[in-house]
C-alpha cells in the first residue's frame, strides 16, 4: 500500500511540474517527453489534486485557465480512457448528465445555423437564419439552473468532503466565462448591425466553454465525486435541487419529506433538529416574545433577502422570502463566504470583511440591474454590546418601484 500511496504522490508531483511549467511557458514538445509516464498513468483523482495545487499557488485565473485548457489537451486521450461516473438516471449526477446531453443535442442543432449565416447572400433569408439562430442562443441560458444548482449545492458538500477542492473554483469562472459569452452573442444577434466575424468568435467561445465544462464534469469532477460524497448528500441533493430548477428536463420526482429538518451551523453532518419540535419554543427578545415559528414567518415575509455570516467568515443563516434575487441552497451553512463567490470577485469580499472585523467600517452597499429590476445589496457589520465583531448580514432588496415614490399617499387603495 505504502509504495502505491508514494507512487501517486510522484505522479501528482510530475503532472503538477508539467502543468506549472507550461503555464510559465515552457515548450510542451520537452515537457511532455520527460513527464511521460506520469501522463500516461495519470486518473481523473490526479488532475483534481494538480488544480488544487495550481490554485493554491496563486497561479492567476486567466493564466490558470489557459494553462490547463493545454495540458487537457494533452491529457485527452488518457482522460477519456476512464470510466464516467455509473449512476442511475434519477441520481443528482445522472441527472447533471441527462442536461449534458440535452445541452450536446441543442449545440449540434445551432452548427449547421452557425455555418451557413456566413454563407447566405440574400438579405430576407440572412435576417430569418439570424433571427432563428438568436432564438436557439437564448435558449441555452436555460442551462443556468445546471450551474447554479452546481454552484449552490453540489460545491459546498463537495467541499466538505473533498479537502483538495479548488478546482471548483476554475469551473466556476469557467461557467461565468458562458453567461458573459452568452449575453453578448444575443446582443449582437439582435443589434441592427450583423458582424459576422464577431458573431462567429463568439459562438466559437461559447461552444468551447460549454463543451469544456461538460468533459470536465463527466471525465473528471463527477468519477471523483461520486468515490467522495456520501449517498445520504446525494439524496439530500437531489431534494435542494428542486428549489432551483432544472435545465432542459423535466422536474425528477421528489420522494416526499415527512420532516422538516434543519442542520446545525457550522457543520454538514450535524445532528439534524425537527422543526416540528422546536417551532413553538419561545423566544425571549428585549423587545417582546414570539416563538420560533413566529419568527421565521417574520423573516420570511419580510420584502428583502437575508443572509447571515459569522465571525469566523462561514454562513449560518438565510432567509426564504417568496421572490428571490439570488440562488440559496441549505448546502451553503457553514460554507465561508469566500466560497460562495466566484474567483474573479473573492477579493471584495476578503476586503469588506477586512473593513468590518478592523472597524473601519461598518456598512457598504452595492447596486445592480437584473432582469429589468434595481437590486439594492447592503452589508451590516454585526457587532455584540463590547463593539466585538460577530459577523455581518447581507441585505438584498428590490427597490425599482422605490425609486419610483413621488409625492405622499396617506390612504389605502
Amino acid at each position: 500500500m505504502s509504495e502505491f500511496i508514494n507512487n501517486n504522490k510522484a505522479r501528482v508531483d510530475s503532472l503538477y511540474d508539467f502543468c506549472f511549467h507550461l503555464i510559465q511557458g515552457e515548450k510542451g514538445t520537452e515537457l511532455i517527453k520527460n513527464h511521460q509516464e506520469a501522463i500516461d498513468n495519470l486518473t481523473p483523482n490526479d488532475i483534481v489534486l494538480v488544480v488544487h495545487r495550481l490554485v493554491e499557488a496563486k497561479v492567476p485565473m486567466e493564466e490558470l485557465k489557459i494553462g490547463i485548457n493545454k495540458a487537457l489537451n494533452v491529457f485527452h486521450k488518457v482522460i477519456h480512457n476512464h470510466p464516467k461516473a455509473d449512476v442511475d438516471s434519477t441520481h443528482f449526477l445522472g441527472i447533471m448528465m441527462r442536461e449534458n446531453a440535452e445541452l450536446d443535442t441543442r449545440l449540434k442543432e445551432i452548427k449547421p445555423l452557425a455555418k451557413s449565416i456566413n454563407t447566405i447572400k440574400d438579405g430576407i433569408k440572412l435576417a430569418a437564419e439570424i433571427s432563428l439562430l438568436k432564438a436557439k442562443v437564448q435558449d441555452l441560458a436555460k442551462m443556468e439552473k445546471h450551474y447554479q444548482r452546481k454552484e449552490n449545492i453540489f460545491f459546498p458538500y463537495f467541499e466538505n468532503q473533498f479537502p483538495d477542492y479548488k478546482c471548483l473554483g476554475v469551473m466556476w469562472s469557467i461557467h461565468d466565462d458562458i453567461r458573459k459569452v452568452q449575453k453578448q452573442l444575443v446582443a449582437e444577434l439582435q443589434s441592427g448591425f450583423i458582424d459576422l466575424k464577431l458573431i462567429n468568435r463568439l459562438l466559437g467561445d461559447l461552444f468551447f466553454f460549454m463543451y469544456a465544462i461538460i468533459s470536465r464534469e463527466e471525465y473528471l469532477l463527477f468519477p471523483v465525486a461520486l468515490n467522495a460524497v456520501s449517498d445520504e448528500l446525494w439524496d439530500e441533493m437531489n431534494k435542494q435541487s428542486h428549489e432551483i430548477g432544472f435545465s432542459f428536463i423535466e422536474a425528477p420526482e421528489l420522494v416526499k419529506v415527512e420532516k422538516k429538518l434543519v442542520k446545525k451551523a457550522n457543520s454538514m453532518k450535524g445532528e439534524e433538529l425537527d422543526m416540528n419540535q422546536l417551532g413553538d419554543t419561545l423566544l425571549n427578545f428585549e423587545t417582546g416574545l414570539m416563538t420560533l415559528k413566529q419568527a421565521m414567518m417574520l423573516l420570511n415575509h419580510l420584502p428583502v433577502d437575508i443572509t447571515m455570516i459569522d465571525e469566523n467568515d462561514r454562513v449560518c443563516f438565510f432567509s426564504n422570502p417568496k421572490e428571490r434575487f439570488f440562488p440559496r441552497s441549505k448546502a451553503i451553512i457553514g460554507r465561508t463566504v469566500q466560497n460562495c463567490h466566484p474567483p474573479e470577485s473573492v477579493h471584495v469580499v476578503d476586503d469588506l470583511v477586512k473593513a468590518f472585523k478592523s472597524g473601519d467600517k461598518d456598512s457598504e452597499s452595492f447596486w445592480i440591474q437584473m432582469k429589468g429590476r434595481f437590486i439594492l445589496i447592503q452589508y451590516f457589520a454585526l457587532r455584540d454590546e463590547d463593539n466585538a465583531y460577530k459577523g455581518c448580514i447581507e441585505v438584498s432588496q428590490d427597490v425599482t418601484d422605490i425609486r419610483k415614490l413621488d409625492g405622499e399617499k396617506r390612504l389605502m387603495d
